[in-house]
């Protein structure tokens, strides 16, 4: 099994309206991320993630998907520390919001 392309899109919104940009490469095995790199942002934000937008890149450009998560999702996601798990799902043609679930019910458990 190969991955759906050959690097994975991040892009980031604050409330204070900076935005960052950083990329996940697959890793070799199905379902793994090999890295991410650290985000680079306009300017340094004060104030916590508004939205993030995600895309696979392939060998042609982008594959014409874009998985958008809202505060709440990525709050969950970074909370629950599942973010590689969300960039490998994409990545791999798995169930993103499947991830972005396990970590909400994960944060209700642990409450």
């Amino acid at each position: 099994m190969r991955p759906r392309g050959s690097r994975l899109a991040c892009s980031l919104r604050t409330q204070d309206g900076c935005h960052g940009a950083y990329d996940a490469y697959p890793g070799e095995q199905p379902g793994s991320v090999a890295r991410v790199d650290p985000v680079r942002w306009d300017k340094a934000p004060q104030k916590p993630v508004l939205e993030g937008a995600f895309t696979v890149i392939g060998d042609l450009g982008m594959t014409g998907q874009v998985i958008l998560v809202n505060q709440y999702q990525w709050k969950a996601l970074t909370d629950a520390k599942l973010e590689t798990f969300f960039y490998g799902a994409i990545l791999w043609g798995k169930s993103p919001f499947k991830v972005i679930e396990d970590a909400q019910i994960m944060l209700k458990r642990g409450k």
